[in-house]
């Protein structure tokens, strides 16, 4: 089984919550019912807009993190992802009787959302223990490397100064 990777993760959060904050941003108020299927208080059409705005730092986030993912913002990434999924349905459950999500396109969007942002959350989780485990590994083995080329940044010198990756006995 192929190891989940953080950086991956990063990319998958990236994109979701671009396409979350770009809907939450760019869909004009009169048509948000029409697109995502919420019926909005002229308030809740503000917050959309602050929640997008939210949601694209996020992806920017991610997206710029990619390459080099901090093991604590994947943390906080999974949190988050796990939290949305449960307002999702902790919130259907509660206003079920004020009728949050009535309509059909609200009901399949949440319904998609809910193992969508769980989901995400195993995914960062996953990514990030394989991540932890690989950078004990590294701490304990220098030359144990990801790649078999150099990699910027990782010194592979020897206690004796000397490259111990193409040592050679003279």
């Amino acid at each position: 089984m192929k190891r989940i990777d953080l950086r991956t993760a990063f990319v998958v959060v990236a994109v979701v919550e671009a396409a979350y904050g770009i809907i939450g941003v760019l869909v004009p108020p009169g048509l948000v019912a029409t697109v995502v299927g919420w019926d909005l208080s002229p308030d809740g059409q503000w917050v959309t807009k602050l929640m997008g705005l939210a949601l694209l730092a996020q992806a920017a986030m991610a997206w710029v993190l990619r390459d080099r993912p901090v093991l604590a913002v994947a943390w906080i990434f999974a949190a988050y992802q796990a939290g949305a999924a449960t307002a999702d349905w902790v919130m259907w459950l509660v206003l079920a009787d004020e009728g949050i999500f009535t309509n059909r396109l609200a009901q399949v969007s949440v319904i998609i959302s809910i193992p969508l942002h769980y989901g995400i959350a195993a995914l960062l989780l996953a990514g990030t223990i394989n991540e932890t485990r690989q950078r004990r590994h590294e701490a304990i083995d220098p030359l144990a490397a990801r790649s078999t080329g150099p990699v910027q940044g990782v010194d592979r010198r020897g206690v004796d100064g000397r490259s111990s990756v193409h040592h050679r006995h003279r």
